[in-house]
């Protein structure tokens, strides 16, 4: 281990890997990615998988939009299969209500470039016959999107990294954030000190925990997210679908395996990946729901990852404010989704200096200004009430 680094990356997920990548592409010097367990090991290899650009809000809209073009050749890009399937993604509304508000979400969609269109209850069960048609009043198709495996994703980012001689140190946990001046200078790990020009934190659900370290504090709070993966079926889910009325979202691998996550409403924050018999139980009932033909299915495997999530569920990117060389990379909740764009765009402001306009919205300067990012196509769990 070198004992200075141009850039420090904490976090060896997919969002501190597709960073690192960035970084070695525009020689940026030399740079090293610190976690303190295996690369991966977060919420990296335990997301839904899922890919749209189809939001809610312009921000999410323009920001999103960048990173699923970046996925539509990232195996390329990479030399690694990242299995990205452009098999289609539906919004699905439940009600008439939501069909309204979608209608208003597709004109935004189409004013800003997107390829998206409205369907109607018929359309949806006619592609969909599996589906409750109770739960089905249409939605919002984007043909372009989609879902990747998360851990090729990794593997594919961490492979590229490497060949470009980025540092990769699992097992290397920073102990914390070395100032001066009111400047980072390097971090203090388990390996000993090593200095940096600049250090970015990329800790994923560890987040909060590292700025701290730096006098920062992220306005956020952990979570666990359960996910659930069936016994192969026989092809009925042609599309990846997200339903906001139930908190759920879902697709057909092409093993047939149904693999889905919903969220419990009014979740209590918590850093432990122990499953619970209370989210399977949710989980389970909001399927058969919208699927009744899952009813008499197989479970095969359940899990848990955590996640760091601000008060809009919205990332927080760029540079800390009142510190310098110390930049953020936290809040993600869609990070999987996100993690091409971010890491190409805050690559671009560490090389050149300048906020690419796409991530200046998601400062985390945008709470104290009263100015947070909200999109009506999430699907999050809300707080819990005291």
């Amino acid at each position: 281990m070198r004992r200075s680094y141009d850039v420090i990356i904490i976090g060896g997920g997919v969002q501190g890997l597709s960073l690192a990548y960035n970084l070695a592409l525009r020689k940026a010097g030399k740079i090293a990615v610190f976690d303190k367990s295996y690369i991966g090991s977060g919420a990296s290899g335990r997301n839904g998988e899922m890919i749209r650009s189809a939001f809610g809000s312009e921000e999410w809209i323009r920001f999103f939009d960048t990173s699923l073009r970046l996925w539509e050749t990232l195996s390329e890009e990479l030399d690694f299969n990242v299995m990205f399937t452009r098999c289609g993604y539906l919004v699905l509304a439940a009600t008439n209500d939501e069909l309204v508000t979608f209608r208003k979400l597709t004109r935004l969609q189409k004013a800003l470039g997107l390829d998206t269109r409205l369907l109607s209850q018929e359309e949806v069960i006619e592609w969909i016959p599996a589906i409750n048609p109770k739960m089905a009043a249409g939605g919002i198709l984007q043909p372009g999107g989609g879902f990747a495996r998360h851990d090729a994703v990794v593997w594919a980012y961490e492979k590229a990294a490497r060949r470009m001689n980025v540092r990769i140190k699992p097992h290397t946990e920073v102990k914390d954030i070395v100032i001066d001046n009111n400047s980072v200078t390097g971090v203090m790990t388990t390996a000993g000190k090593i200095s940096a020009g600049m250090v970015v934190n990329a800790a994923g659900g560890h987040a909060r925990q590292i700025a701290a370290m730096a006098g920062i504090d992220l306005p956020t709070d952990v979570y666990r997210l359960e996910m659930l993966a069936t016994e192969p079926l026989k092809p009925f889910l042609p599309w990846a679908v997200s339903s906001p009325h139930t908190l759920s979202y879902m697709h057909q691998t092409t093993r047939g395996e149904f693999v889905g996550g919903a969220e419990i409403e009014h979740l209590k924050p918590a850093k432990n990946l122990r499953s619970t018999g209370a989210a399977i139980q949710d989980m389970a009932g909001k399927f058969v729901r919208l699927f009744p033909g899952l009813g008499k299915v197989n479970l095969m495997r359940q899990w848990a990852g955590i996640v760091d999530m601000a008060p809009d569920a919205s990332p927080i990117l760029g540079p800390a404010t009142g510190l310098e060389s110390f930049v953020l990379d936290c809040g993600w909740v869609y990070g999987f989704v996100g993690a091409p764009a971010a890491g190409s765009l805050l690559a671009d402001y560490i090389v050149s200096g300048e906020i690419p306009r796409n991530i200046r919205p998601f400062h985390i300067n945008r709470f104290k200004e009263g100015k947070p990012i909200r999109d009506l196509s999430l699907v999050v769990p809300t707080k819990s009430t005291p």
